[in-house]
């Protein structure tokens, strides 16, 4: 059994990204196929969370995140009522170290050209607008066949699948599986942030939530949930009014936000949908990792991380020399049970702070105004132990 001296990485997004530039400061070769042609970004802005923080340490680019993004001074965020009165507030630990905020939110397409930024100081190659077509991993060869979209073909001594949700990758070790709608869908926009608005902010309405929340100095994004049974397809035109409409119950600063929502091409909107891959997320020299094997619902704000997380860990045991079959058992002993558990506590979160009947608004606000404090204590707790 031979160490792993050539990797290939099959998707150029969070995970695919941070991988190739911890495999490459290792001096361990990589190569990432990507099937868009180009980095088109969909999202608004997102949570760069304290454990993924601590985890891109190893990669050099903590300091632009911080530098790019935003975070409050104080490591605080607040939960508010459907009308803006403040519930509670949660101070945050700073789990990658006193000198850096608990939490960065930071615009999604800035992070990816952070990520871009260093993979391209490595001189990681990146194949646009290809991908895997075919994987043959026969355990009596000396290392993995794969045949590219484009006709190509190379031999490595591990793949790994870091092509999202819809991974083509996790179909051709284990068959098609579709993600798994929850019931709800998030509705996202970026907009200018007025000057006095230095805060996060998480409002509560019957069977829906807002977020305002801050992603540079100048700008914040609106993160809406909404039940949305059936998972509609909405005109794409219809949007700014949905959206508007949805969201209409909210006050505090919300009014003044939610009017500026005109345009289509200013709504993302999403089902949010799960992946739960049953173990080992491992087939001989094949692994999967972040969304593509534990995609989860956004109410802890952790996908990101978790993947994050996924990748640092891979890089370390890919380092000690060691051939994929020790590693990716290893490994996944390390990965399973912190990334199940964040993806159900996250949406038991969501899930209980959605529900909707006679009196279960006042029952949600009163249950937060006497207990978040204590719950993102000890989640963040959790998040802070060794991966």
């Amino acid at each position: 059994m031979a160490s792993i001296a050539r990797v290939l990485i099959v998707g150029g997004g969070i995970a695919g990204q941070t991988l190739a530039v911890a495999l490459a400061r290792r001096g361990i070769f990589c190569e990432t196929v990507e099937i868009k042609p180009d980095f088109q970004i969909v999202g608004a802005g997102m949570y760069v969370q304290g454990n993924a923080l601590r985890a891109l340490r190893e990669i050099g680019v903590v300091e632009a995140i911080v530098e790019r993004g935003w975070h409050p001074a104080d490591d605080r965020f607040f939960t508010a009522d459907v009308n803006g009165a403040r519930l509670a507030h949660s101070r945050v630990p700073r789990i990658a170290g006193p000198e850096l905020p608990a939490t960065v939110t930071i615009r999604r397409r800035v992070l990816h050209d952070i990520l871009q930024e260093a993979v391209g100081r490595t001189g990681v190659r990146v194949r646009m607008g290809a991908t895997v077509a075919a994987i043959d991993d026969d355990p009596a060869a000396a290392g993995v066949a794969v045949r590219f979209s484009d006709g190509t073909a190379d031999i490595f001594d591990l793949v790994v699948g870091a092509d999202g949700i819809r991974s083509s990758v996790r179909t051709m070790l284990f068959g098609r599986s579709d993600p798994v709608f929850t019931g709800y869908a998030n509705w996202r926009v970026t907009l200018p942030k007025p000057a006095d608005l230095d805060a996060i902010t998480w409002m509560m309405g019957r069977g829906k939530s807002l977020g305002i929340i801050p992603i540079a100095a100048d700008h914040l994004y609106l993160a809406g949930v909404t039940k949305e049974p059936g998972n509609p397809r909405y005109d794409r035109a219809e949007l700014p009014r949905l959206m508007r409409e949805k969201f209409a119950e909210f006050g505090g600063a919300a009014p003044a936000l939610l009017v500026q929502v005109q345009r289509p091409e200013q709504v993302v909107y999403t089902a949010i949908e799960e992946v739960t891959q049953p173990a080992p997320w491992h087939r001989g020299r094949v692994v999967l990792v972040g969304d593509a094997v534990h995609a989860s619902a956004p109410f802890w704000a952790q996908g990101a991380s978790m993947a994050i997380e996924d990748v640092i860990v891979l890089a370390e045991l890919i380092a000690t020399g060691r051939p994929a079959e020790d590693i990716l058992p290893q490994w996944m002993a390390r990965r399973y049970d912190r990334a199940v558990w964040v993806q159900q506590g996250s949406l038991e979160t969501g899930e209980r702070g959605h529900r909707e009947g006679p009196g279960v608004y006042e029952a949600i606000t009163a249950y937060l105004a006497a207990n978040m404090p204590k719950e993102v204590a000890a989640r963040f707790a959790k998040f802070a132990e060794p991966i």
